[in-house]
């Protein structure tokens, strides 16, 4: 049984996982709040510890998710959770021997193309271009500091895999809402670049088995992360053809 280690384990989309993967696989739980969890362990990964590095001692694939998931962060509320944190882990990674790591970014690394692209042009071949005007809450928002953030942990991710050999795969994840998340749960008002990018949890959860369980060769990649939904910019084909990834759900 393959052991995987998930950051972030405490928090939406780490505590789907960790119940998706939980049955499959010896789970390494780390969150900076365990939430009197005791399966969690504890650690601020934005402050460098060995003690990382032994958590990781036999761990085949890290999911890192742990982040400050606010697209309307500032830089100096992103720089410990988001900058400091995703190196502490890579680097963690390779001293310990971990295998492979599945980088959690986002769409916003695209965010720059909203509503500058047809159906399925949105691919991981096109330049970068972090940021997008959006509501939130009915104000606008730039989400380029997040998005920028993500980005460099792409980067990041494949200095490591050229310099140490480490398996990166970055997921561009869409939009995971809390809770169920079911499709009819999506409230109709929402823009549709956010109902495009909709990712169901069944469908996260497989992509993320798919990415433990991929071509071993694979040194470094980025894949769209979203359900099969209609009309949208997002291409999945990458996706498919690199992980093996079926989106079982989508909104029409």
């Amino acid at each position: 049984m393959k052991k995987i280690a998930i950051t972030g384990a405490a928090g939406n989309i780490g505590g789907k996982l960790r119940k998706h993967l939980e049955s499959r696989y010896e789970l390494a739980l780390l969150d900076q709040n365990a939430l009197s969890d005791d399966a969690i362990e504890e650690i601020d990964l934005s402050r460098w510890d060995e003690k990382l590095v032994q958590l990781c001692n036999g761990v085949d694939t890290i999911i890192h998710l742990a982040a400050n998931p606010s697209a309307t962060a500032l830089w100096l509320e992103l720089l410990k959770p988001n900058i400091d944190a995703m190196i502490n882990v890579y680097e963690a990674a390779s001293m310990a021997g971990v295998r492979r790591v599945v980088f959690a970014s986002s769409n916003h690394a695209m965010g720059g193309y909203k509503d500058r692209c047809e159906p399925g042009t949105l691919t991981v071949e096109l330049p970068p271009r972090p940021g997008a005007f959006f509501l939130v809450g009915g104000e606008e928002c730039d989400s380029n500091a997040y998005g920028t953030s993500k980005l460099m942990g792409e980067r990041i991710g494949r200095w490591y895999s050229i310099r140490h050999g480490l398996s990166v795969i970055a997921l561009r994840i869409g939009w995971v809402r809390g809770g169920e998340n079911r499709q009819d749960d999506v409230p109709e008002e929402s823009e549709d670049w956010l109902k495009q990018m909709w990712l169901s949890n069944r469908d996260f959860c497989q992509l993320a088995e798919c990415c433990i369980e991929a071509d071993p060769n694979i040194r470094f990649e980025v894949v769209n992360a979203m359900s099969n939904n209609a009309d949208m910019p997002w291409d999945l084909e990458h996706t498919r053809n690199t992980v093996g990834y079926e989106p079982q759900d989508g909104r029409e």
